[in-house]
């Protein structure tokens, strides 16, 4: 029996999305910027999806714009407020746990801009100090970015504390809001932020598609030149499937929202009760912080006292047909440690002996219980 446990990478799609984008697939192929029949009968369903995401997020349908999905909108916004603000201010603040979205875009400015980078690390639980983001902002800040959430830790960061500091000294603010949407209540008028983020596959909808949501104060040079979709911010013929398809997968969620985090925060305690039952002391569970995403759970397993190869855990862990993590997908595709780990303390032996469990709406206890067996194997207890 193979068991997907590695919702935060990506999710599968639900059935329901499945039958909606096939059927937009299908029926509404005219493009939304033609004038004739077709064309109007696809934005009725563009703009409808537009407001109605809106209404959910907690923002403006001129506010929200449809993008391939997180990483497209934050280099829009990254890479976008430079180049308008690069005769004025070329510092930006960030951390060192974002996301690779984040990470790259800031490290291509600063390779070929020369863009001044700060970036700051979490404490030895992998929680961000807000106050030591405050202190480094500087007069030629032209930007802050903190995730909401951060897709192996699960911690949420203290966003609506520094969103009053930076609406004081008038700098815009981006969280990368992607792993929380879903997970957690989150609305951008609450957040008090300038843009957030969103991709549509990690909650059971289509791969390709997502939104972002901007502050129209702040300007910014658009990421792609070519027609004038999305009110002339990304040129290309809007996907109307796949954001059909989007919406549906915002349906389901809003229908189910407290039923889905009482799930999550089911099947985590029924983990972490078996992992203390089986395991003991040889499994540490990290970053159990005072906000935390319900469905992540980050373990390592101290590889002395099993004495398994730790280069070879997830490897074993996937012949046992388990699929979980060992940090970010977006920056894995070979065994290295998770940098996550190795920042806030972790030996290299330490990282690779340690999973990302993320949990799913599909999943049940049966599915911890084939884990719970698995790792047992895997750590020869069986």
């Amino acid at each position: 029996m193979n068991v997907y446990l590695d919702n935060a990478a990506t999710t599968p799609v639900d059935p329901q999305v499945v039958e909606e984008v096939s059927k937009y697939q299908r029926d509404f192929f005219g493009n939304a910027s033609s004038i004739h029949y077709f064309g109007k009968k696809s934005k009725v369903i563009l703009e409808d999806s537009r407001e109605y995401i809106a209404e959910f997020i907690g923002c403006k349908p001129k506010e929200l714009f449809f993008t391939s999905g997180g990483t497209e909108s934050i280099n829009t916004v990254i890479k976008g407020l430079y180049f308008e603000n690069a005769k004025e201010k070329n510092h930006i603040v960030t951390t060192t746990i974002e996301h690779p979205a984040v990470i790259e875009s800031v490290s291509f400015l600063k390779k070929y801009f020369g863009v001044e980078v700060d970036l700051v690390k979490p404490n030895s639980n992998g929680e961000i100090n807000i106050e030591e983001i405050k202190g480094r902002i500087k007069k030629n800040t032209f930007l802050v970015s903190l995730m909401h959430s951060n897709n192996e830790t699960g911690i949420i960061n203290d966003i609506e504390e520094l969103s009053k500091f930076t609406k004081e000294k008038n700098i815009p603010f981006l969280s990368d809001t992607v792993q929380s949407i879903g997970k957690a209540d989150l609305k951008f008028s609450k957040l008090g932020v300038d843009f957030i983020t969103s991709s549509a596959h990690k909650i059971y909808g289509p791969k390709g598609i997502g939104f972002l949501v901007a502050n129209p104060k702040f300007k910014f040079t658009r990421y792609s030149d070519g027609g004038g979709q999305e009110r002339e911010l990304r040129a290309g013929t809007e996907n109307i499937p796949l954001i059909a398809g989007f919406r549906k997968a915002i349906e389901i969620i809003k229908l189910n929202f407290d039923k889905e985090l009482e799930h999550y925060n089911l099947m985590s305690s029924y983990l972490i009760e078996q992992l203390h039952q089986n395991f003991g002391e040889g499994a540490i569970i990290n970053f159990r912080s005072k906000k935390n995403l319900p469905n992540i759970v980050n373990v390592t397993f101290d590889p002395d006292k099993y004495g398994f190869p730790p280069d070879m855990f997830l490897i074993l862990l996937d012949m046992q047909g388990i699929a979980v993590s060992g940090g970010s997908a977006c920056s894995s595709g070979s065994l290295k440690p998770s940098k996550i780990l190795t920042e806030i303390g972790k030996s290299e032996k330490e990282a690779l002996s340690s999973i990302r469990i993320s949990i799913g709406r599909f999943n049940d206890k049966n599915n911890i219980d084939v884990l719970i067996k698995g790792l047992r194997n895997v750590l020869r207890l069986n």
